[in-house]
């Protein structure tokens, strides 16, 4: 049934029986008939800017001055142990969390000032799509696309669209009680969808899928950059994030540690030299002795790892390598730069981070 409610100080209908994040997130959104994802914008300032957004509850510090930007048609994965302030984040960019300190804008506008003007740009998918269980997948995704403001003559065609896109037209009149989990989790993501938002929000979306419907999701990410949607998401599952977004922010005791390309941020860290031999040489002093080598990762006895140090020209080392494996009798079958992956980059960051809070503690 549909119970009025005063939300943001407005009398406003909503669906009593869903999760309040599904609800109020889709209250004041104004659907247009646009393409699957919005087109750009004319904006003269990034489509999202959080500015040292810090937020408590009670005594407990979710989020230390948290600041990013989100460009148009730019993916941003919001990566983070448990616990870290993630979903935070994003209940405060959604709208369900309006006390807290610093500025959030979107589309060049304060929110939760002027929320109502922006809510139809957004799309969001929380951690835990709260549908009401005793309805059908089609009357869940009707009742919440009317609440986005999506006009009912187009409705139905957006919602068979989608649950075609996903192969769920299967599941049009099958209870949510008796769907899987990652079936729930896609009409999640569809009802953030319905409206063609412009900025999507989406809090672990790849959580509970199968590999298959996994790259389903990505290519979607991808179809929405393509039309200018920027994507803002969250997911433990890195590989993914790697495969999808153009930028990162890693969180970790509610403060960012870093962000920015994956690519700027490996540069940023120690350089890997893999070498491997056919003839092992015999050299006077170890390749892990060297000057310029910081320290020995994973070696066996035909290859070893070596971590560089801070400064050192990579090109000198790797032709003083050479030189010396080839004098001391050696050869070599391979040898290059070893970039970490997202997961070992991330590992290396949340490491100094508990490293400095460590230390900060100590003093």
């Amino acid at each position: 049934s549909l119970t009025g409610v005063t939300f943001w100080g407005r009398n406003l209908p909503v669906c009593m029986g869903f999760s309040a994040e599904l609800a109020f997130s889709r209250v004041g959104s104004r659907a247009t008939n646009a393409p699957t994802c919005y087109g750009p914008l004319a904006l003269t300032t990034p489509l999202l800017q959080l500015t040292d957004v810090a937020k408590s509850f009670g005594y407990f510090r979710a989020l230390h001055g948290v600041s990013f930007e989100l460009e148009e048609a730019q993916v941003f994965g919001y990566i983070g142990p448990n616990g870290a302030g993630k979903t935070t984040t994003l209940k405060i960019l959604a709208g369900l969390l309006h006390e807290f300190q610093g500025t959030v804008h979107i589309a060049g506008k304060q929110v939760p000032e002027h929320r109502g003007a922006v809510q139809d740009l957004i799309g969001f998918l929380p951690q835990n799509a709260g549908f009401q269980q005793w309805r059908t997948s089609e009357s869940a995704l009707r009742s919440l696309g009317l609440l986005s403001g999506v006009e009912p003559e187009g409705l139905d065609k957006r919602i068979t669209m989608w649950l075609e896109r996903f192969g769920l037209e299967d599941k049009r009149n099958e209870k949510i009680k008796k769907l899987s989990g990652g079936t729930v989790q896609k009409l999640g993501l569809i009802q953030a969808l319905l409206h063609r938002p412009k900025l999507l929000i989406l809090d672990e979306p790849l959580a509970g899928l199968d590999p298959i419907s996994r790259n389903e999701v990505k290519a979607l990410v991808r179809e929405c950059r393509a039309r200018s949607t920027s994507v803002l998401f969250s997911s433990h599952i890195l590989s993914d994030v790697e495969d999808v977004a153009d930028s990162v922010g890693i969180l970790h005791g509610g403060r960012l540690v870093k962000s920015g390309t994956i690519e700027a941020l490996k540069d940023e860290l120690p350089v890997d030299i893999e070498i491997e031999f056919s003839v092992v040489p015999q050299l006077s002093v170890p390749l892990h002795e060297h000057q310029a080598v910081e320290s020995l990762g994973r070696t066996t006895e035909q290859s070893s790892v070596l971590r560089i140090k801070d400064g050192a020209d990579v090109d000198d080392v790797l032709h003083s390598f050479v030189e010396q494996t080839l004098a001391s009798g050696g050869r070599i079958r391979q040898i290059g730069i070893v970039k970490p992956d997202l997961n070992g980059l991330y590992a290396q960051y949340i490491h100094k981070a508990e490293e400095q809070q460590k230390s900060a503690r100590a003093q």
